[in-house]
């Protein structure tokens, strides 16, 4: 491995902003690659990088499909921009690998190059079959694929191509405050928002009527995990002991986690302006728990200034958990918690609440701006890396 083949594709059709996204992403490879690599350049519509001799593949792999923006990834072998040396470096690259069949597709950039890239495929394939013995040559389902590309000086061979997130790279879209509550769902709303190019802000809302400390352990597990796709992340743990507790003593049982999630709202829009994010990141999906019915929905998201958005909006549970294994948070988000929604719900929730009633509980709540204030206020405060 001397060279890193790095393709997007949305990123692509971003016209005059091209550039800028395009930045983002060589930021982000840089950054997220280190020691790994000495050079990240553009070069006609992919990135290439040079890799520093010592560098393990496997720990490149990972890294690299982490990272929003790349569509898919090679770990190739650079040659002169000629035929002969080209067919030279493919036998020297396919010697050793365990195949019968193979094909050869090349992509050709550079169009003043004398040969078409058919013609560039055909006169490789011949020089493995006189290197090779024993090779066959198939098109429609070889066991191995061998693909070049001509950009640049130079040309670039690989076998394999290994899948990114795709989308676009953190940062390119803004900062957004996710509510991430310990569960399966924020944190997947949360990588979603990371994909089109939303850098996550995470807030957890602490219950603090039990005991706490394997909770924030939980949810800190969870940010180092989600921190893999955007390299650096910042967590508020917000105490809601003193809120839960004005709460109960003053609204119906029912109406509870209505008028909590619109305390939670409040407190999410005041950290977001600290941080100039400019929306909110809930895991609702409707119709899921008694919170996330239409009604409820709107008497909650009617408490925040900032857009709402809840990717998983439409998402059957089992289309989750499938996307939280594949992130990695899945088994971190099944450890038990006592989280302040589990805590305040009442045998049998309201579903179908009313927006003017809400309020009418809301404002029946003795001192409940200056609770809120002073929960923004005892914020903790941790960043990730």
């Amino acid at each position: 491995m001397n060279r890193i083949v790095i393709h997007y594709s949305e990123i692509a059709l971003k016209g005059k902003n091209r550039r800028q996204f395009e930045g983002a992403l060589i930021r982000h490879v840089r950054a997220a690659l280190g020691p790994l690599v000495s050079e990240v350049r553009k070069q006609q519509g992919r990135l290439v990088c040079k890799p520093n001799p010592q560098a393990d593949p496997q720990r490149v792999r990972e890294i690299l499909a982490c990272i929003p923006g790349i569509v898919n990834f090679s770990l190739g072998h650079s040659a002169p921009k000629d035929v002969v040396s080209i067919g030279g470096r493919a036998v020297n690259l396919l010697a050793g690998r365990e195949f019968t069949t193979f094909g050869v597709k090349t992509k050709r950039t550079d169009k003043q190059f004398p040969m078409t890239s058919e013609e560039i495929s055909r006169a490789v394939g011949a020089s493995i079959l006189r290197g090779l013995k024993g090779k066959q040559v198939d098109l429609r389902a070889p066991d191995l694929w061998l693909y070049i590309e001509l950009t640049g000086k130079e040309a670039t061979l690989f076998t394999d191509k290994y899948l990114g997130p795709g989308g676009l790279p953190v940062g390119s879209s803004g900062d957004v405050m996710v509510s991430l509550s310990g569960g399966i769902d924020s944190p997947v709303a949360a990588y979603m928002l990371m994909k089109r190019g939303c850098r996550a802000i995470f807030t957890h809302i602490r219950n603090e009527t039990q005991f706490s400390g394997a909770v924030s352990d939980k949810i800190e597990k969870l940010v180092e995990v989600l921190t893999r796709y955007q390299l650096h992340s910042t967590l508020y743990q917000v105490p809601f002991g003193d809120l839960q507790r004005r709460i109960i003593a003053f609204v119906p049982a029912d109406h509870r986690m209505i008028i909590y999630r619109r305390c939670m709202m409040r407190i999410l829009n005041q950290l977001a302006a600290k941080d100039q994010a400019k929306a909110i990141v809930t895991g609702d999906a409707v119709g899921q728990v008694a919170s996330q019915t239409l009604s409820n929905l709107q008497c909650i998201q009617e408490a925040s200034q900032l857009p709402v958005l809840s990717p998983l909006v439409g998402m059957n549970k089992d289309e989750t958990i499938l996307l939280a294994k594949q992130i990695g948070t899945f088994e971190h988000s099944i450890e038990p918690y006592p989280d302040c929604c589990s805590f305040m719900i009442a045998p049998h929730p309201e579903t179908r609440g009313v927006l003017d009633l809400v309020k009418q509980f809301e404002a029946n709540i003795d001192g409940l701006e200056e609770l809120l204030l002073e929960a923004v206020e005892n914020v903790e405060r941790l960043e990730f890396s």
